[in-house]
């Protein structure tokens, strides 16, 4: 997972948590692991199947966004989970650490965006 936190795309380690804190986000965590571990699998198996009906000998537009739309319903799951996750752990923080996430949130943003190529 990356360390506590790090598959929910929350950077814990910079929001001086304290034990308890720790504790409870790790229990956040472990109460979603199975949901999460599920839907991995299954975006997983829908990816491979994706990329199977493309690189298949013959093209086959139908099956290709079957399996596509296959895809995009998993990873809409996953997305659900996981923001119920980060509400979760949102629910322990401090009103200070979810200040200082926001800025660390910002700051992120700003680095991806710099490393992005311009849009034409």
């Amino acid at each position: 997972m990356g360390g506590p936190g790090g598959a929910i795309g929350i950077p814990l380690d910079r929001l001086n948590l304290t034990d308890a804190q720790r504790d409870q986000v790790k229990g956040v965590v472990d109460s979603h692991e199975a949901e999460l571990r599920t839907l991995g699998e299954k975006t997983m198996t829908a990816r491979r199947a994706l990329e199977q009906a493309v690189t298949a000998d013959t093209i086959d537009e139908g099956a290709i966004r079957a399996k596509a739309a296959d895809v995009a319903s998993v990873e809409s799951d996953m997305a659900v989970a996981r923001a119920r996750v980060h509400a979760d752990v949102l629910q322990v923080l401090t009103s200070d650490q979810r200040a200082k996430l926001k800025e660390l949130q910002a700051e992120m943003e700003k680095r991806a965006a710099t490393r992005r190529p311009p849009q034409r």
